[in-house]
C-alpha cells in the first residue's frame, strides 16, 4: 500500500509539473506569436508547441490557445495556392559577382519554405490531438489513464472554438487595416480638393480684383476725359459771359455769371476728386513695382535685380513717381555701373514712405561706356537723369539724395504721408 501510495504520488507530481510546463510554454508561444505578429514567421511558435503535443500529449490541454494563435497568424489555403502559384525561380543575373542587398525580399525557394510551413502550422493542432489519442488508447503506456473520452472532445472542441476566433479576429484585423487605409486616402483626398478649392478661390479672388480695377481706371479716365473737358469749357464760357458783362456794365448778370463759375469750378474740383479716388483704387501699387524691377532683372548677362516691398498700397502720385524713380536708377545703375547686382527696398513707415536702390559697384571707366556695352544701353528706355528724380520727388513734396555709397551707388528717397492724409480727410 506504502509503495502503491508513493507511486501515485510521484505520477502526480509528475503530472503537475508537466501541465505546469505546458501551461507557462504555451503562454510564451503565444507571446511570442504577437510579438512577431507582423513577421513572416510568425505562425513557428505555434507549430512548435503543436510538434511537441504530439511527443507530450498532457500539453494538448493548452492547444486551445495554440489553435487560436495558428489561425491568427496563418493564410488560409486558397492563399496559400494562390501564393505557391505565383511564386517562382527569377532569372540569373548577368554579373557573377553581383551579391545580394540587404533590403531585397525573399528568394522563391525561401518563400516556399516559409508557405508550406504556414500551411502545416494552421493545421498541426489537429495531428497533435490524433497523436496524443492514439498513444492514449493504442499506445498501451501510462497516458491511458489520464485521458478520457470526455476530455478529448472537450479538448478538439475548445481547439476547434479558439481557431474559429482566431479566424475572426484575423478577418477584423484585415477589415481595420483596409479601414484604416481608406480613412487614410479620404483624409488625403479631402486634404487635396480643400488646397484645390483654396487656389481656386484665390484666382478668383485675384481676377476680380484686377477685373475691379480695370474698371475704375477706365471710369477715371472717360470722367477725366469727356466730362472733365465739358466742364473745362463751361468755366471758360461763363468767365467769358462775365467779361462781357462787366464790359456792358451789366451787374446782374456779371453777378449771376460769377456764381455760376463758381458751382462750375466747385463741380470740377469734386469731378477732379472723384477721378483721383478712382484712380488710387485701380492702381495696384505691388503690380506696378514689380513691373518696374521685372523689365531690369536679368537685362544684361550676370545682372539681377533684389525687390524688398513693405508697402501695400499708396496714392497713385506716389506709386507713379515711386515707380519711375526705380526704373531711372536701375537705367543709371545698367549704364553707368559694372554692378552684378541691385537692391529696390521699399519701406512703410507711420509718417513717411521710404525708397532705396542701391548697387554693389564698381563704375563703368570712360574707356569702357564706348565699348559693348552701349548696345545693351540703346535697348533701354532714355531716363529722367538724376536732376529730374530730385525735381519729380519734390513735386510730391518729397526729397531725393544720390550719391556714392560704399563702391556702388546709391538713391535715397523719401516721401511724407502727411499730405496725403490731409487731402483725404478733405475729401
Amino acid at each position: 500500500m506504502v509503495a502503491d501510495s508513493g507511486s501515485s504520488y510521484a505520477y502526480a507530481s509528475n503530472h503537475y509539473v508537466g501541465l505546469i510546463a505546458g501551461m507557462l510554454i504555451a503562454i510564451s508561444a503565444t507571446g511570442l506569436s504577437e510579438w512577431l505578429a507582423r513577421h513572416a514567421w510568425a505562425w513557428l511558435p505555434a507549430c512548435c508547441y503543436a510538434f511537441a503535443s504530439t511527443v507530450l500529449p498532457l500539453w494538448i490541454m493548452f492547444l486551445p490557445v495554440i489553435s487560436y494563435d495558428a489561425a491568427k497568424t496563418t493564410k488560409p489555403l486558397p492563399s496559400l495556392i494562390h501564393a505557391l502559384s505565383h511564386t517562382s525561380i527569377p532569372k540569373r543575373t548577368s554579373s557573377p559577382t553581383a551579391m545580394p542587398s540587404a533590403a531585397s525580399p525573399p528568394a522563391p525557394s525561401n518563400q516556399r519554405v516559409l508557405l508550406i510551413g504556414n500551411a502545416i502550422s494552421r493545421w498541426l493542432w489537429l495531428v497533435s490531438i490524433a497523436a496524443a489519442f492514439g498513444q492514449a488508447y493504442f499506445g498501451g503506456n501510462a497516458w491511458t489513464g489520464t485521458f478520457s473520452i470526455r476530455i478529448f472532445v472537450i479538448v478538439t472542441g475548445a481547439c476547434a472554438l479558439g481557431f474559429a476566433l482566431g479566424c475572426r479576429a484575423k478577418r477584423e484585423a484585415a477589415l481595420r487595416h483596409m479601414l484604416r487605409v481608406m480613412q487614410d486616402h479620404e483624409r488625403q483626398s479631402v486634404r487635396v480638393h480643400r488646397l484645390r478649392l483654396a487656389d481656386i478661390d484665390e484666382e478668383r479672388a485675384q481676377s476680380i480684383r484686377m477685373a475691379t480695377l480695370g474698371e475704375r481706371t477706365r471710369i477715371a479716365r472717360e470722367i477725366h476725359d469727356n466730362v472733365g473737358h465739358l466742364l473745362t469749357r463751361a468755366i471758360m464760357q461763363a468767365q467769358a459771359g462775365k467779361a462781357v458783362a462787366d464790359a456792358t456794365n451789366d451787374a446782374i448778370a456779371a453777378q449771376n455769371f460769377a456764381a455760376l463759375s463758381g458751382t462750375l469750378d466747385d463741380a470740377m474740383t469734386m469731378v477732379r476728386r472723384s477721378v483721383h479716388d478712382l484712380e488710387d483704387d485701380g492702381t495696384d501699387f505691388a503690380a506696378q513695382i514689380k513691373d518696374a524691377v521685372a523689365s531690369f532683372d536679368g537685362i544684361s548677362a550676370g545682372f539681377s535685380v533684389r525687390l524688398i516691398n513693405d508697402i501695400a498700397a499708396a496714392p497713385a502720385p506716389v506709386s507713379r513717381c515711386l515707380a519711375t524713380v526705380i526704373r531711372e536708377s536701375l537705367t543709371n545703375v545698367v549704364r553707368h555701373s559694372e554692378a552684378q547686382s541691385a537692391n529696390v527696398t521699399l519701406r512703410n513707415f507711420p509718417a513717411f514712405w521710404q525708397l532705396v536702390v542701391q548697387d554693389d559697384g564698381p563704375a563703368k571707366h570712360a574707356s569702357n561706356i564706348s565699348g559693348p556695352t552701349i548696345q545693351i544701353s540703346h535697348e533701354l528706355p532714355r531716363g529722367m537723369g538724376l536732376a529730374d528724380i530730385d525735381s519729380r520727388v519734390r513735386a510730391i513734396g518729397g526729397t531725393a539724395t544720390c550719391g556714392p555709397y560704399n563702391q556702388g551707388w546709391r538713391v535715397f528717397v523719401s516721401i511724407p504721408k502727411q499730405p496725403w492724409m490731409k487731402e483725404t480727410r478733405n475729401q
